[in-house]
């Protein structure tokens, strides 16, 4: 297959054109538009991160360094994309949660903010960003816009750091956000993040952590989590104690990255979180016919022929339709 650049919505299209009895362009208002809306259902895209042992982004590799396995049996690939620009290529759909729990600082939300304001000079212009707020309820600061001033003035609405926290609650509901919201911007398909900044625990859990992973990896929405200073007692400290959150292992997962916010500024956390997703890999395939809509639960696994080479991705099954 050739190696292209163009993103999956354009793929879909061209194999549209391509398809017998096509009109042309013409006739995608009709049948041919039913046709593309479906191959993209169809369509089964991970994103993936390659690293050596030592946490160094493996770039420049090619298709054919890639395996996809989906329940143990290798496929095709129909599509790939490596981003080798020096900036990031590829717009993103991104919510900020943030925890305003009794256990958070006033002061560490203002430093969010402004990293988080940093963040967006980063990415793609087009790409859009949302805020949201928990502790014991969960509240919509701001949707989903590509304004940074509406953004920042989101972050203005949050009050008190006061109760409980409903953690997996409010990445349940991010998780919803980025599913329902935009999938495309200019042609190009959305890279779905959240970025939850906490002490990584729940007082309030009433979300099955299984089904949470679940949805995510349906939804293709990667976690990445700042885990404010939280040290149990008997660990030193620059151990920090094991939190709910990297128990129920959502982060990994999805494909994300914890980080330990032991520093003030979180600024460096936001670039790093920009520079794992410009190091990524985009790879997508269509199942085989027998199981395209056999209503299941498949799962997925990604591997590369190098040495040493340690892959996450942003999910490790789908849920094909009927």
């Amino acid at each position: 297959m050739r190696k292209t650049r163009v993103s999956s919505w354009i793929l879909v299209v061209l194999l549209v054109e391509l398809i017998p009895g096509s009109q042309g362009p013409l006739a995608v208002q009709g049948q041919q538009r039913e046709k593309t809306l479906k191959l993209e259902a169809d369509l089964v895209t991970v994103d993936a991160t390659v690293t050596d042992k030592d946490g160094n982004f493996l770039r420049k590799l090619k298709l054919d360094d890639f395996t996809l396995l989906a329940d143990g049996e290798q496929q095709k690939l129909d599509f790939f994309e490596a981003n080798e620009a020096a900036s990031l290529t590829r717009p993103l759909a991104v919510v900020f949660a943030v925890d305003i729990s009794g256990s958070i600082k006033p002061e560490e939300v203002a430093r969010q903010h402004d990293a988080a304001q940093g963040f967006m000079k980063l990415v793609r212009p087009e790409s859009v960003f949302a805020v949201i707020s928990f502790n014991y309820e969960i509240r919509v600061l701001q949707d989903f816009t590509s304004d940074s001033a509406k953004i920042g003035r989101g972050f203005q609405k949050i009050g008190q750091t006061e109760g409980s926290t409903k953690l997996f609650a409010c990445i349940d509901q991010a998780v919803a956000m980025l599913k329902r919201g935009p999938r495309f911007i200019k042609g190009r398909r959305l890279r779905r993040v959240v970025v939850v900044i906490t002490d990584g625990y729940d007082s309030v859990d009433g979300v099955d952590q299984t089904d949470l992973i679940r949805r995510a990896n349906d939804a293709e929405v990667t976690v990445y989590s700042i885990t404010l200073p939280s040290y149990a007692a008997g660990l030193s400290n620059t151990q920090r104690s094991l939190t709910l959150l990297d128990v129920s292992r959502i982060v990994p997962m999805t494909g994300g990255v914890d980080f330990s916010a032991d520093a003030g500024d979180f600024t460096p956390f936001f670039k790093a979180i920009a520079e794992e997703i410009r190091s990524s890999y985009t790879l997508a395939y269509y199942p085989p016919e027998r199981t395209r809509h056999d209503g299941r639960l498949h799962q997925i696994k990604v591997e590369v022929k190098k040495p040493g080479a340690i892959v996450r991705t942003n999910r490790q099954s789908y849920q094909s339709g009927k």
